[in-house]
């Protein structure tokens, strides 16, 4: 269970993602945690923890947590044709830290005329 207390989710996909040249070069807006500054160019990342659970015991003890996150893409008219290329480094960058991509989906927003890709992941922690 000290393993698990220690443990910061947030700050292990962050330091993931800033570790990755080829996304840092891509992502010229940055990465942010839940929402980003308005100021931010394009493309940019929010990513959102949307679990961090208990999920297993044994003898009373915690033996296996469940972390998931949405790491969303956001892009506008002029830099959309980059999509694809961060889909496919943030689908590496979260692989090497242990996460599997469980869904995604392409949205447009048009209040802000943002093409939106969100990408859900999840990571099992055995302790």
């Amino acid at each position: 269970m000290t393993k698990f207390k220690h443990y910061d989710a947030q700050v292990e996909l962050l330091q993931a993602l800033r570790s990755n040249e080829e996304l840092t070069r891509l992502v010229v807006g940055g990465f942010h945690n839940m929402v980003a500054r308005q100021t931010s160019s394009f493309p940019r990342i929010v990513y959102t923890e949307i679990k961090n659970a208990d999920e297993d015991f044994k003898d009373n003890e915690l033996s296996m947590a469940v972390v998931n996150f949405q790491v969303s893409i956001f892009c506008d008219e002029k830099t959309i044709i980059d999509q694809t290329a961060i889909t496919k480094e943030v689908a590496r960058t979260m692989s090497e830290i242990e996460y599997h991509k469980y869904d995604q989906e392409n949205l447009y927003e048009e209040d802000t005329e943002l093409y939106h890709r969100a990408m859900r992941f999840t990571k099992n922690i055995y302790l």
